[in-house]
């Protein structure tokens, strides 16, 4: 018997399993040379036109097509939603040459693929017409009543849920509760992804940043607190506009997609066709905007007034030298008056009935936070009523 001295093992075959039989030597041919006589071009070269003849023939090739780059692609316009009253955007408008015959992701097709663009009739994208903002603006210069939900909780979920119940908008308020700009933005968002009702922001104060926040996440109108002046009123009209109308700053990257805008040009067509239609409603809640609403209105440029019952009522009682009901009937006569529509918020449906009657258009039919109360206590009065039997 062989002895292996200690420490040596079995040295494995080849790199292999020490029992595996040895591997042939395989004897490696470089590749053959790369012939370039039979390659085919890309394109084949121009033929001349001799004079009195007609066109060349055409070149009959290998049934197999060599991919073509970008700048061989036919110049087809890249297709764009449809712009207001469902016409594309003029030429000047289009994209420019280093961007046509692009798209938007994915391979360029193949030479003699069809690269047709979709029709503005199949289009998944909304028309200007159809769109929430659209149609809220329409109804209040018309004078129809329009209903709201006023989102006080700080979330998405709830807001995306009551914007799906076939309000006509729904009105974020940052005034009264702890909603972030963050937050904001992403309710914002949940409200315009119902694409029936339209998200308004009620922010805090007059000062710009917010305006910046609210209008910059896409918001499709703001209501302002405690408007009480001409200059405070004309202040809040500059912050909403951009130049030369208004001083708001250029940043609305988010903004066109709260109105389904899409594509490079998104922005400017936000800023040349949407921005200026985006709804400014100061809320009257004090004895001194009541008194001074008759010069705001003169200057136009709002969209509607809304009232705000609780500090009005507060402001009345403070001076003790007037009755709420003088100064609401004011109200009412003087946005008559001037044919504007005014809103105030309504603690339930029952209540916006009411005021319904009384010419108010723009109208808070419900609040998230009554909504959820309300039926999870109607709900529980239901299931304890069978509680009477074990008694």
């Amino acid at each position: 018997m062989r002895m292996r001295s200690p420490g040596s093992g079995f040295a494995p075959r080849h790199g292999g399993h020490p029992m595996a039989p040895p591997m042939q030597q395989q004897t490696q041919h470089p590749p053959p040379p790369i012939s370039t006589s039979h390659q085919q071009p890309i394109l084949p070269p121009p033929q001349q036109q001799q004079p009195g003849m007609g066109p060349p023939p055409i070149a009959h090739h290998s049934s197999r097509q060599t991919p073509i780059s970008p700048s061989q692609q036919p110049h087809t316009p890249r297709y764009y939603p449809p712009g207001p009253g469902g016409q594309l955007p003029p030429n000047n408008q289009l994209p420019q040459p280093h961007n046509m015959g692009q798209r938007q992701g994915g391979p360029v097709p193949a030479h003699g693929m069809s690269s047709q663009r979709p029709s503005p009739t199949k289009s998944p994208q909304m028309s200007v017409s159809s769109r929430p903002l659209a149609r809220l603006k329409s109804k209040l210069q018309r004078q129809i009543p329009v209903f709201g939900v006023w989102l006080t909780i700080p979330s998405p979920v709830t807001a995306r849920i009551l914007a799906a119940q076939g309000f006509d908008w729904a009105c974020i308020d940052m005034e009264h509760t702890p909603t972030n700009p963050s937050l904001m933005a992403e309710m914002v968002a949940a409200v315009a992804g119902s694409g029936t009702c339209a998200p308004i922001v009620r922010v805090p104060s007059h000062a710009p940043e917010w305006f910046k926040w609210a209008l910059d996440a896409g918001a499709h109108g703001i209501i302002v607190p405690m408007v009480n002046t001409v200059e405070e009123l004309r202040n809040v009209e500059r912050l909403c506009r951009y130049p030369p109308a208004g001083k708001r700053s250029m940043g609305a990257f988010f903004a066109p997609n709260a109105f389904g805008l899409r594509g490079p040009r998104a922005m400017n067509d936000y800023v040349d066709n949407i921005s200026d239609d985006i709804l400014i409603i100061p809320q009257i809640e004090s004895v001194e905007g009541v008194r001074n609403l008759p010069s705001m209105l003169k200057g136009g440029g709002i969209d509607a007034v809304f009232v705000g019952p609780y500090d009005l009522n507060a402001s009345v009682r403070s001076t003790q030298d007037m009755q709420i009901q003088e100064v609401m009937a004011h109200l009412e006569r003087v946005t008559k008056e001037n044919d504007i529509p005014i809103g105030i918020y309504a603690s339930s449906g029952a209540a916006a009935s009411s005021r319904l009657r009384d010419g108010y258009t723009f109208l808070v039919a419900a609040s998230d936070i009554e909504c959820l109360s309300s039926s999870a206590s109607d709900n529980l009065d239901r299931a304890k009523s069978a509680l009477r039997q074990y008694r």
